[in-house]
């Protein structure tokens, strides 16, 4: 497997969730957006926080640090109400947000975090001058989260 392209340092929009930092390239990212309401999908996995209506078109909402293991807390990804948008090839999905820091050029080689499992979308770590961050293939992640195996209610 293969890191996403970094080639003349791509810019990628920086943004926390969860107490974690994370990246995704400018290319895939298309805005920030707000979010009041939030329609549940039944028997859906706790990664998926719902679904919400921009611009004529259903987003799913996923919430980064359940999707990768983690927990919520005070500063919780469920809590924001800001998401990053990203528009790979395949449709929209959108992923929770608690603070976004800026578009930057990354900095370092990125090595996959896993083989497996969301691990296969995630790269890293990257140097930003917000600190190290975690490389989301938006692309990579659009396929992982289309599988079947990937929607096991949690």
């Amino acid at each position: 497997m293969t890191a996403p392209a970094l080639e003349g340092r791509a810019p990628h929009l920086v943004f926390s969730s969860g107490g974690a930092v994370y990246a995704v390239s400018s290319e895939r990212a298309a805005e920030v957006v707000g979010f009041s309401v939030l329609t549940p999908v039944p028997g859906s996995p706790a990664h998926l926080l719902g679904i919400f209506a921009h611009r004529g078109e259903v987003v799913p909402l996923i919430d980064v640090p359940r999707l990768v293991g983690g927990s919520g807390g005070q500063n919780s990804a469920a809590t924001a109400r800001r998401a990053v948008l990203l528009l790979p090839p395949k449709g929209p999905l959108a992923l929770t947000a608690f603070t976004v820091a800026g578009v930057v050029n990354l900095e370092g080689s990125l090595s996959p975090l896993g083989t497996e499992g969301v691990a296969q979308c995630l790269f890293g770590p990257a140097q930003t001058e917000y600190g190290a961050a975690t490389v989301i293939d938006a692309d990579r992640l659009f396929d992982y989260l289309s599988q079947p195996s990937s929607a096991t209610p949690s």
